[in-house]
């Protein structure tokens, strides 16, 4: 096709994701609102709490093709038990929790490897795939908001756990 055909179509950026069970979701979603009032940081406060697998952009009619292709490799993964323990920090910019079980995440993201070509839209728009595990609480935080931040959370305990039984692909049209 030709690519001033190609721009007419739409596209969106998706994620792939593995959330937590409700009750965890509320409890993560609690730390990040509880974040985002005390550090002035309201994007804190938005998004469900989950795991990134991947994050690419597409066109949107290829979407039923992807989908079928992640339910072949997900029917090929057992559910497996996450555990969270804690937090952990990128410096300078951003505040998560830590996965400690990260084997089978990081098994069943080398198992999506093999169709990169389905969730890349173009040679500059590859997809990205996540290699350390972890929920976000709070990311692009100014050089304070960091500090402060941290300085609390790091000495703050969190643990949770729940069983991985399904991945969700979420669309967000651009």
């Amino acid at each position: 096709m030709e690519p001033d055909i190609l721009s007419s179509y739409a596209t969106a950026e998706y994620l792939l994701v593995i959330e937590p069970h409700e009750a965890l979701r509320n409890e993560i979603s609690q730390v990040k609102k509880y974040f985002a009032e005390t550090y002035d940081c309201p994007a804190a406060a938005i998004g469900k709490p989950n795991i990134t697998l991947a994050r690419f952009q597409q066109f949107e009619m290829i979407e039923q093709r992807i989908v079928h292709r992640l339910q072949l490799i997900a029917t090929a993964h057992n559910s497996f038990m996450v555990e969270l323990h804690d937090f952990g920090s990128f410096p300078t910019h951003s505040i998560f929790i830590n996965v400690t079980t990260k084997t089978q995440i990081v098994e069943l993201v080398k198992a999506l490897r093999p169709m990169q070509h389905l969730l890349k839209i173009d040679k500059e728009r590859k997809p990205h795939f996540i290699t350390e595990p972890y929920i976000t609480i709070a990311r692009k935080l100014l050089p304070w908001q960091y500090e402060k931040g941290w300085l609390e959370l790091s000495n703050t305990h969190f643990t949770g756990k729940f069983i991985a039984t399904h991945l969700l692909l979420l669309r967000k049209r651009d």
